[in-house]
């Protein structure tokens, strides 16, 4: 899609960052809810008949949560959240009583899912934090205004060269893995998609582990060896300043190209969001670059035109 030139690099710059879910903030009562939701929608649509629906109880017992952390409010809020729990599991055993073979095979994933929301706790690994979107993992960012993401972790490899920076690779991961560990999957993919894999890439600290993937060797900020000349600490330097620019791509990424976001379903929703994000910028690239060649061409022409005698007498004498 681009020249050669652009899109050949002794050196490509890579990071990550998360894509949040189209998910609400997930509390303990608020997934209760859901599943008491869910158990009414199930049993309505294969008629089983329930002793209790508990959907005026349960929304008051939400309500009753809010703002749990005032004193006044706290004990309240416990008795709340743990009756949420208990009718949650009641209507999911009911519900399992009455099914039949053919329903137990069918809701038997789902009856599996809606348990283990229920009964998990604080500390346990594998949290579900959305039902209709169970692979979504807790990120901590660890800033005041926001300190958790709740989305899945997204790697991207960048052009290193001086002007427009093209995407050469993304790829979203359903864990949260080291970011490290991203670096592997990422030029697995620029050989899937018949790329030249570059010489070097550079990462931040984030990226400690190997020195070497694939034949391409790792760049990690460190401290300057005694034995670097000041030429060689210069040049270090340079190319790990040049790895910053990879930040406001990201961030025009989230903010102009819908990154910031997934609305797919599925476990291949956050990959599709990543790849139809980051060729959208590829193409915006590609436009401004035909954008600068058609206007070279458009003056290039004039200039023919006008430097030409012939053209001149005629638009002189009123006839062009």
């Amino acid at each position: 899609m681009h020249d050669a030139k652009t899109n050949t690099s002794n050196f490509v710059l890579s990071d990550t960052t998360v894509q949040e879910n189209n998910t609400s903030f997930p509390t303990d009562a608020k997934l209760c809810k859901k599943v008491i939701d869910y158990c009414n929608k199930i049993a309505g649509n294969e008629g089983i008949k329930q002793r209790q629906r508990y959907t005026k109880v349960s929304k008051q017992m939400v309500r009753n949560t809010y703002n749990g952390k005032h004193p006044k409010r706290a004990k309240a809020a416990r008795k709340s959240q743990r009756q949420l729990k208990t009718i949650a599991m009641r209507l999911i055993r009911e519900l399992q009583r009455n099914f039949n073979a053919e329903q137990q095979e069918f809701y038997k994933d789902l009856m599996t899912l809606y348990t283990k929301v229920v009964t998990q706790k604080r500390n346990d690994a594998d949290k579900i934090y959305s039902i209709h979107k169970p692979f979504t993992r807790c990120i901590a960012k660890g800033k005041a205004h926001s300190q958790y993401e709740f989305g899945n972790k997204v790697g991207l490899i960048t052009t290193a060269n001086k002007g427009k920076k093209i995407i050469l690779g993304i790829k979203a991961f359903l864990q949260t893995p080291y970011d490290g560990h991203t670096i592997e999957p990422l030029l697995e993919q620029m050989e899937t998609s018949g790329q030249k894999l570059p010489k070097e890439l550079v990462y931040d600290r984030g990226g400690r582990g190997k020195s070497e993937i694939k034949g391409v060797k790792i760049s990690i900020p460190s401290t300057p060896r005694k034995k670097d000349t000041v030429y060689q600490k210069q040049t270090k330097r340079k190319k790990f300043r040049t790895r910053a620019a990879i930040e406001p791509i990201i961030g025009h990424l989230k903010t102009d190209f819908r990154l910031a976001k997934n609305y797919f379903m599925g476990e291949t929703g956050p990959q599709i969001n990543a790849l139809l994000a980051a060729t959208a910028w590829n193409m915006k690239k590609m436009m401004e670059l035909l954008k600068h060649k058609i206007i070279f061409l458009f003056y290039t022409i004039q200039i023919m035109l006008f430097s030409n005698p012939v053209f001149k007498n005629k638009l002189n004498s009123g006839f062009c």
